[in-house]
């Protein structure tokens, strides 16, 4: 009796997801691999013109140079800031099969720019380096 009592509690917690044990084991299974993401604007701090397209590269890479297996279907957000506004997307792009993209963008006013990769299961979020944006 109290056997058959222990393998219905066994049964009952696993089912409920009360074992601790396989919670540890798949959180450390889950842990998504570290990416790295740049921008590259010309500089740390553009000029453009009014009406103007800025021209941007980002490259996407991760932990281990796996920028071949980082390939489509990966977004990366071209975002903006203005004030204390917070980050704003501007547009998104795919990567190239080489994890790198161009972009030209429209910015009617200054602001910080940076790109930002959301991450997946596999691999983690990641930002750029900032760059400043001054529109004239």
């Amino acid at each position: 009796m109290i056997i058959k009592f222990a393998r219905i509690f066994v049964a009952l917690a696993a089912a409920l997801g009360l074992l601790v044990a396989p919670a540890v084991a798949s959180a450390a299974t889950a842990k998504a691999k570290p990416t790295t993401l740049t921008l590259d604007a010309g500089g740390a701090q553009v000029k453009v013109k009014k009406g103007n397209k800025l021209s941007i590269k980002g490259t996407l890479g991760a932990q281990g140079g796996e920028r071949q297996q980082l390939v489509l279907g990966l977004n990366v957000f071209a975002q903006v800031n203005i004030g204390a506004s917070g980050w704003v997307d501007l547009t998104s792009k795919s990567c190239q099969p080489n994890s790198t993209f161009h972009l030209k963008l429209s910015i009617d006013v200054s602001a910080d720019l940076r790109l930002y990769f959301p991450g997946t299961d596999v691999y983690a979020s990641a930002t750029s380096n900032i760059v400043g944006v001054v529109v004239f």
